[in-house]
């Protein structure tokens, strides 16, 4: 009995563990035939079958900007056990220069400024551009949030604390690159007199 256990083989319904019982090193893993036929079916289960692979590009030919287009394949890359079909679309697609100038990527700016009731200079999206590049930013979506992300990293938005204020002393005037001037406020009587009271405590 002894002799058989020190043999170094121990076999497992799920597969077998092969090492020495006193030394050897550490033992070693071998899946079963039973889990390497289940691991192949699982794959053969997440494989894009013909229909699939001829509906996401023709769902791909749909979107006009090629950013689009690229974040919609991307979606689908982890997806399937045999993703090349997509990898093949993206590597023609990044081929291809963003034209920031059209497919609404001036207007997406444009939208960001006027929630904020700005306009935006024209040297603004030049700079936009030029770190969209730089950057490889290629969806209108991301250059979208890019630009927000600035505006708010340059005080340019206006926060909840920010509106309550303003609620109460009036709008916050901004500098001349439109940065807010926080805790200044336009000068009107009225609301001097409120403030005056509110810091006397006579209202």
């Amino acid at each position: 009995m002894l002799p058989a256990l020190l043999g170094g083989l121990a076999v497992g319904a799920g597969g077998q563990l092969i090492g020495g019982a006193l030394g050897g090193g550490a033992p070693t893993y071998e899946p079963s035939k039973t889990m390497e036929d289940l691991s192949e079916y699982g794959r053969n289960q997440l494989r894009a079958t013909k229909p699939q692979k001829q509906a996401i590009r023709a769902e791909a030919k749909t979107y006009s900007s090629p950013g689009a287009k690229e974040a919609f394949l991307q979606s689908y890359l982890d997806r399937f056990s045999n993703p090349e079909f997509i990898q093949k679309q993206l590597k023609r697609s990044y081929k291809k220069p963003i034209d920031y100038q059209t497919g609404g990527y001036r207007e997406l700016a444009s939208r960001a400024y006027e929630l904020q009731g700005l306009e935006m200079p024209e040297q603004d999206f030049e700079r936009y551009m030029n770190i969209a590049k730089a950057t490889n930013v290629r969806s209108p979506e991301a250059f979208s949030d890019f630009v927000r992300q600035d505006l708010i990293a340059s005080d340019k938005v206006k926060t909840p604390f920010d509106i309550a204020w303003e609620q109460q002393y009036g709008t916050m005037p901004r500098d001349a690159q439109g940065n807010l001037m926080r805790g200044l406020f336009a000068y009107n009587p009225d609301t001097v007199k409120r403030l005056t009271a509110s810091m006397l405590g006579t209202t």
